[in-house]
This record gives structure tokens, C-alpha cells and sequence, in this order.
């Protein structure tokens, strides 16, 4: 943040949120955290999918900081007593009746991350008070394989990590642990992927930095394209339009049926792209991808400014831009790392011309353009 030239210090509460399958072993692992030192007011809340909660019994932390949603996932029916949950803690600390520094967000095994975030970016009483720090998602070394391959929701958790904790690897061999490892990394290459035993994981695992904090050690070019194949942004040709149009109109809901085809890939640019061209083809990407779209992040040079701005979203929720003050090395390419369900990396590269000419350009007014004028104009 900036005000008058002068870095504003971000002063809301950093927010990590602990997801993983049913069984990966998020309790046990923040029973275990909650115990560092370096944590000393952390504020958890804990959500239970049945009426009686029993999960909140087993963190050891303070009952004034300690806050239980039941009977309902806070990514669905629950989501309303999410933020007055938050709300509340805001308050009794503010009434110093306990110190709140940081905040925990243990999900039940069967939250959807993407709509729990939006929450936290989209609702005005919460953005002013909290910030996203973290999503860190607990993988299951022994049951990962059925998992990911059966359970949808196991999927976009583990897509939407910042840090993936995988749990149990000594109860299957090290050659099964390294193949596991090498196909979490090749789901999500933004995460970094640790092994954690009976849940001794440490602070810089819950709060990395990497979400509020750009220009954080954390916050890393590398590993997004380590694994990702790379799409080169040049002006296309377009001479196959039914093709084209198939690509359009084709439903997301088919990735639904093959959920471990799971993509990613990133797009790179040379020149600077204007702003609004940009926000015009986000959007419409989200349009185009649907449920398909897991992740999306990147570094973008944009006309006019010095540094690069961070684009970062999960699933429907983009985060607001974030402008860093500088690059964090000499490459100035606008590179954007997606991770799609099934589909994707074909159909964003269709959409290639529009924002290579979108960075050429000298005379089109991209202000006016919309998502409907987009599919009109590349088609």
C-alpha cells in the first residue's frame, strides 16, 4: 500500500487457511503448530461439517481465541457464520481480551477453497480487517492416489495451495513418496511441497507471505515455470472459426468426468501490455474456463509502470492487483502461470492474438472492449 509516495504499513490481520481431504490430518498438525512460540496471538477458527463439534476439543489453544462454526462447511451453508465469526474475534480483541496477531482457518475436509477466499477478499468489514496470508493444503501420502483421483473437491485444494504439508510418507515406501511429491509439484508448481511426521510442521508453513506479501522471500518467479509448458504469445491466424467457436461454446462440466487431467501451463509476453486490455481478457478467461479455471498468477508488465503488477486468482476469485515497485530480477517479461481441470491450454491459446495486439497496438481503445467483443473480435 502507498499513500503520498510513502509505503503504508499493511496493519490487518494475516489470515492462513488449512485445508485438506477428510483424514489428511489438519487437527493433529495444528495441535502440533499452535505450540511454537513464534505463534503467540494466533486466533484459530475451526469448521465442523456435523451439528456437535468435536475438532475444537483437540487444539490445544485458548478458549477465548479459539472459535467453532458446525453443522455446515464454511464454503456453503456455514459461510455467513464464517464472517461473523471473524467479526466477533475482531472484537474481543479489540476489547483486549486477548492478543490477535494472526488467524487460522481450519476447514472441514469437504470445503471448496475458492468461495471461502472470496469471502475474505470481497466482504468490505472483513477485507478492512484481515488479509490473506496463506492456503496451506494437507495431502494424505497413503490414500493421495484414490483421492485425487475420485474426489473433485480434493482437487481444487490442492490446486489452490500456496504450500502443499504431505502428510504420512513414512507409511509408503520413498520411491512411492518421491513419485507423489513429483506429481503435486506438476499439479500446482507455484506450491512448495514439504513432508511433514506426525504433524511437526512449522509457522513459515501457515504464513508464508507469499499472498499479502509480494515482495516477500517466499514470493518466487521460479517455481511457477519449472514444470509448467509454456505457451510463446505471438499474432495468431485464425482461419478454422468453427473451431474456434467450438472452443467457446464447449462445457466446462466435462472436466468433471476427467478431474485428473489436471494442466499447467504459462503464457509469456515481450512487450507491455495496457491495463485495461488485460483486465478485459482476465475476464473473459474466467468466462471461457468456468469451473475448469483452478489458478492463475503472474507477473505483468503493464504500459507505464515501472515494476511489475502480480495478477493472482483462484478458481472465480481474483485477488486485487498488487503493484510491485520494482522487478525482482532482469527478466520484464509478462509471464502468467495457469493451472486448468481437463481443458484450458488450448482454448487460452486461442485468445493469444487478442492480448499480443493488445501490447502493439497503437490506435485501438481498449477501454471499450468487453468479454462479448473479445469472442467477436478473435473470431
Amino acid at each position: 500500500m502507498k499513500k503520498d509516495g510513502m509505503e503504508k504499513k499493511d496493519i490487518r490481520i494475516p489470515v492462513s487457511l488449512l485445508t485438506g481431504f477428510l483424514g489428511a490430518g489438519k487437527s493433529t498438525l495444528l495441535n502440533r503448530v499452535l505450540l511454537h512460540p513464534d505463534l503467540h496471538g494466533t486466533a484459530v477458527v475451526i469448521n465442523e461439517y456435523g451439528a456437535v463439534g468435536i475438532d475444537h476439543h483437540l487444539v490445544s489453544s485458548a478458549p477465548d481465541d479459539t472459535a467453532l462454526i458446525a453443522n455446515g462447511c464454511v464454503c456453503c451453508t456455514a459461510s455467513g457464520q464464517l464472517a461473523q465469526t471473524l467479526m466477533d474475534l475482531f472484537t474481543r480483541a479489540q476489547q483486549r481480551q486477548f492478543t490477535l496477531k494472526r488467524l487460522v482457518i481450519e476447514t472441514t475436509g469437504l470445503a471448496e477453497p475458492g468461495p471461502i477466499i472470496q469471502q475474505l477478499l470481497k466482504q468490505p468489514r472483513l477485507a478492512e480487517r484481515f488479509v490473506l496470508d496463506t492456503v496451506t493444503t494437507l495431502v494424505d501420502a497413503v490414500n493421495a492416489e484414490h483421492t485425487l483421483t475420485l474426489e473433485d473437491i480434493a482437487v481444487q485444494q490442492l490446486t489452490a495451495a500456496d504450500c502443499i504439508v504431505l502428510t504420512k510418507s513414512d507409511l509408503i515406501d520413498a520411491d512411492q513418496s518421491d513419485a507423489l511429491e513429483a506429481r503435486l509439484r506438476r499439479m500446482n508448481p507455484d506450491a512448495s511441497v514439504v513432508r511433514v511426521l506426525n504433524g511437526a510442521a512449522l509457522p513459515e508453513h501457515l504464513f508464508t507471505g507469499k499472498r499479502r506479501n509480494p515482495a516477500s522471500p517466499a514470493f518466487k518467479m521460479g517455481g511457477w515455470f519449472a514444470d509448467a509448458q509454456n505457451i510463446r504469445l505471438v499474432p495468431l491466424d485464425l482461419k478454422n472459426t468453427s473451431m474456434l467457436a467450438m472452443g467457446f461454446t464447449q462445457s466446462a462440466s466435462a472436466a468433471q468426468n476427467t478431474i485428473q487431467d489436471i494442466q499447467s501451463f504459462s503464457i509469456i509476453l515481450d512487450q507491455a501490455i495496457p491495463a485495461a486490455r488485460l483486465f478485459v481478457w482476465l475476464d473473459f478467461i474466467q468466462s471461457l474456463c468456468g469451473p475448469a479455471l483452478l489458478r492463475v498468477k503472474g507477473l505483468v508488465n503493464l504500459v507505464g509502470q515501472a515494476g511489475p503488477s502480480v495478477i493472482h486468482g483462484v478458481q472465480k476469485c481474483l485477488h486485487p492487483v498488487t503493484q510491485m515497485a520494482a522487478w525482482p530480477d532482469e527478466d520484464h517479461r509478462t509471464r502468467i502461470v495457469f493451472i486448468t481441470r481437463a481443458w484450458g491450454r488450448d482454448r487460452i491459446a486461442l485468445t493469444q492474438d487478442f492480448l499480443a495486439r493488445g501490447a502493439t497496438a497503437k490506435t485501438q481503445n481498449p477501454e471499450k472492449s468487453s468479454p462479448e467483443k473479445l469472442i467477436a473480435e478473435i473470431t
